[in-house]
Formats: structure tokens, sequence, C-alpha cells
């Protein structure tokens, strides 16, 4: 054709062309890359997560453990910053034996996510020394060491559940840690996945040298979390819509496979645009007001509440010295930290030399927190 279409046969034979070079059943098999919706490529097979994943992942676990730092710092008794965070994807028959023996290994899922967080014998030895408020460093590592690095271990995943469940759309409430001291692959978790995220952190605790926080995630969860939150599977929420950018669906002409568009003389294979939906959070976190320093020496009441009853005037008038007022709380139950009479956490009492104490449990999200508002 001298018009410089092109005619259905060529069109035909340029389509065939990329089906032998792609290896796919059609054009729109995703074997050619089109730079579709990916950055790094598309996940390895057996629960696998790719470049773009990882980094994606890594961003949003960094953002989450500032808030973690501050929860567990409570917990320590000191300043604890936990940051840089590396994902790696290894096997997961290669974390069981990459493990020391002499680490404690909790194992703790997030919603329906496997997950293991490993502290190594020193670092284990150095936080449960803090939060049991002792200064010798102990030759072995007791039930009451493994059980305050349990809670500490639900804190920071209680953390990232907070600041990330609406973000990967998916429920990453902490289930209840199972630690012990590790001597083997015996007691490594069986992954649902053949790999498994590995993610690094720095930790930093004042007074302590600079130690590893190691936290492996199931490979499929992992992936699933980053596609999440990026809004599509491993690249931006609209991607495909960058087809036009290449010439198909568009009005024909000099671009790659421009004539699938309408410009041929009505010999081009149409193409709809398609609408896709935003896939971005509906609940966008707020953001720390700039000038939030003016009120950090303003001092509120926080008060901790064992309980609550209702009484009649005349059982009140009643009350004398050795009279038992039951209240609305069960033996055992957490007791409630209120800031000037609103819900931010609870906890459990301790005695600290002859005060009494609240070792924080659990922080209260922000949806619960608004709806104790309303």
């Amino acid at each position: 054709m001298g018009d410089g279409s092109l005619s259905q046969e060529e069109i035909d034979a340029l389509l065939m062309g990329a089906d032998d070079m792609g290896g796919g059943d059609s054009l729109g098999g995703g074997s050619m890359d089109l730079g579709m919706g990916g950055g790094g490529g598309a996940a390895p097979s057996g629960g696998g997560i790719s470049p773009s994943e990882r980094e994606i992942l890594a961003d949003n676990l960094n953002e989450a453990m500032q808030l973690a730092g501050s929860s567990i710092s409570g917990l320590v008794g000191k300043n604890v910053s936990i940051t840089n965070a590396s994902i790696e994807e290894i096997n997961a028959s290669q974390g069981a034996s990459e493990v020391q023996p002499g680490s404690v290994l909790v194992n703790i899922n997030m919603g329906s996510a496997q997950t293991a967080m490993v502290f190594s014998s020193d670092l284990a030895k150095s936080i449960s020394m803090a939060m049991l408020g002792t200064t010798e460093m102990p030759d072995e590592l007791a039930d009451a060491h493994l059980s305050t690095l349990g809670e500490l271990a639900n804190t920071v995943l209680g953390s990232i559940s907070n600041s990330l469940a609406d973000k990967f759309k998916e429920g990453l409430q902490p289930s209840p840690p199972n630690v012990v001291v590790y001597s083997g692959q015996g007691e490594w978790p069986g992954f649902q996945s053949e790999k498994v995220a590995k993610v690094t952190y720095n930790i930093a605790i004042e007074g302590a040298s600079p130690a590893k926080l190691v936290h492996y995630i199931n490979g499929s969860s992992a992936s699933s979390w980053a596609k999440n939150s990026s809004g599509g599977a491993g690249g931006g929420s609209n991607d495909m819509a960058g087809f036009d950018d290449l010439g198909m669906g568009g009005m024909g002409g000099g671009d790659m496979m421009g004539a699938t568009g309408g410009g041929g003389q009505g010999s081009g294979v149409p193409i709809n645009p398609v609408s896709f939906p935003s896939f971005q959070s509906a609940a966008v976190p707020s953001q720390t007001p700039p000038n939030l320093e003016l009120l950090l020496d303003v001092q509120m009441v926080l008060t901790v509440e064992l309980g609550r009853t209702k009484k009649y005037v005349k059982d009140i008038l009643s009350l004398g010295e050795g009279s038992i007022i039951e209240l609305d709380k069960l033996a055992g139950e957490p007791v409630d930290l209120l800031i000037n009479g609103k819900l931010i956490a609870k906890g459990e009492v301790v005695v600290i030399d002859e005060n009494f104490g609240v070792r924080v449990t659990d922080i209260v999200g922000p949806a619960e927190r608004l709806g104790a508002m309303m």
C-alpha cells in the first residue's frame, strides 16, 4: 500500500512474530517486556518477591519501625531505634541453617502470614536484662527472659499491624508468640512458600552495641503486601495505561504497532480504552503537625484504671472500712491506660521497687481511639 498503512496480512505477520518472540498465546499474554506494571520483573515462582516489591516493602517497614521503636523504648526503659530494613529473598530451608544455635527464635504469625523473628544470643540477653531491670548478664536464658522477648516481638509486630494493615489491605493482628532457644532445624517453622523474605534491621539500644534483628516472612505474603501497597502487581496503580504510550489503541501511524489502532483505513483491529479503578488506600495517614514541638511540655493526666462498677447512692453511703467492691474486670485482665479520660493503651500491673507500675502490652490503634471518642 502506498499510503504508509499496513495491510491486514502485515498486521497478522507482526502479531505472529510477537508470539514467536515471547512464547505466549497472544499479544496480551505478557511475554514481551513492554515495561508494563513491573519495574523489577515478575515475582519468582514458589512465593517469591521481585526486586521492586522488596523496595516497596522495605520502605513501608521502615516507616512502621519508627512507631515500633517508640513503643518498645517504654518496655525496655531505654531509647531504642530500629532502622534500615534490608530485604533479600532466600529459600525457606536456608533460613533454618543460617540461624545460629543459642539464638532466640520467636514464631509469631501476622494474620495469615507465617513469620519468625530471630534475636542473636547477645541481643536477647541485653534486651531481657533491660526489661527485667537486672544488670548481671545471664549465662543462660531462662523462661522469664524468653517471656520478655516474646512480649517485645509482639509489640514490634503490633506496631507494624497498626501502621500497615490498611496499606497492605490485610489483617495483620499478631498471634500469641512461641519463643524457643534455637538448637537446630527441627525448631524452624514450616513456611508455606518455597521462598521467604528475610528482613534485616539495624537495632540500636541505648548503652548497648549496635546489633541486627532478623525477621523472616512467608514469601507469598510478603509479595502480596508489596503488591497491595503499590496499588498493583509490582508497579504503579495504572501501569496498564502505558499502552497508549506504545501506540496501542491510539490513532495508528509510525509508533510501534500503531497499525492496530483506528488509523489503518478500517483494516486495523480496534482496541477500546479500559478504565482501571484506583487502588490507592482510602485511609490516608494524617501528617504530624509541623509545630507539634510547641505542645511537648504540656502536661496531661495519665490514669491507670483497674476497673469500674455502678452503685446506688444507698450502697455508696453504706460503704465502710473493710467493704469489698466488685469491679467489672476479671482477674488477670489488662488494665486500661487513659489520657485525659480517653483510652490509649492497655497493660499489666508490675511492681518496681516498692511502687506499682504498668507495663504497656498493647497500644490502641487510631481507628479504635477514634471510635472511643465518638
